[in-house]
């Protein structure tokens, strides 16, 4: 962490929030400042940290500090967190929450027409401490190893946000999906629930039922 007060990043941020309420309104070479504004703010108080931001055309703004999913950074971002004010029109978070998956991987959609909703997965590891998650697709290639890796690492870490990702996930491996084991596999939209389930009595799984391990 930097010797720097954590303090005064947020007495920055509280004396230009206006600028990013306002940011979507701003000509792209002003957005730009902003946004490298804050890159170097955040940064200059810990290398790690980074930084996401909602700003919806009316109701309540969010800032979140995040240091994407690198668990032993957590305690920093949650410490720099909690010493925010109370900022009117904005909501201020320590690690970014789940996200709807489709939206942001839609540039992949669109130029590679890979749905990840197509994305099933099986779970390895004999306990929660590791836990491997193989991600399979039908239209994966060892050619496109690359981008199908990245795709199923963000793929993972927005289904489950970004504690979780740190927290629970040891790694991600991916295969095509003739490869998966029909016993052992799962739709995508159960992860959530297939990983609490090893780390919890009780969970409550996407459909909203509550389930109780035995």
């Amino acid at each position: 962490m930097s010797k720097l007060s954590k303090r005064h990043f947020w007495e920055w941020f509280k004396r230009h929030q206006q600028e990013y309420l306002t940011l979507n309104k701003k000509p792209k070479k002003e957005i730009q400042y902003w946004l490298r504004e804050m890159n170097t703010h955040v940064r200059a108080y810990y290398k790690f940290f980074g930084f996401s931001l909602v700003l919806p055309d009316e109701g309540i703004a969010r800032l979140t500090i995040t240091v994407k999913g690198r668990e032993k950074h957590f305690k920093k971002a949650d410490a720099f967190v909690a010493l925010a004010p109370d900022i009117p029109g904005w909501s201020i978070h320590s690690l970014e929450d789940p996200m709807p998956v489709d939206l942001l991987l839609e540039k992949q959609l669109e130029v590679e027409g890979i749905d990840p909703w197509d994305f099933h997965f099986s779970i390895l590891g004999e306990c929660a401490e590791d836990t491997i998650v193989i991600m399979y697709h039908p239209l994966y290639t060892e050619d496109r190893v690359s981008l199908f890796l990245e795709m199923a690492y963000e793929t993972v870490y927005h289904l489950l946000g970004e504690r979780s990702f740190g927290t629970d996930i040891d790694r991600v491996a991916v295969d095509n999906l003739s490869y998966a084991d029909p016993e052992e596999v799962h739709a995508l939209e159960e992860l959530a629930t297939q990983i609490g389930l090893r780390s919890s009595s009780m969970v409550v799984d996407h459909h909203g039922t509550l389930i109780r391990m035995h």
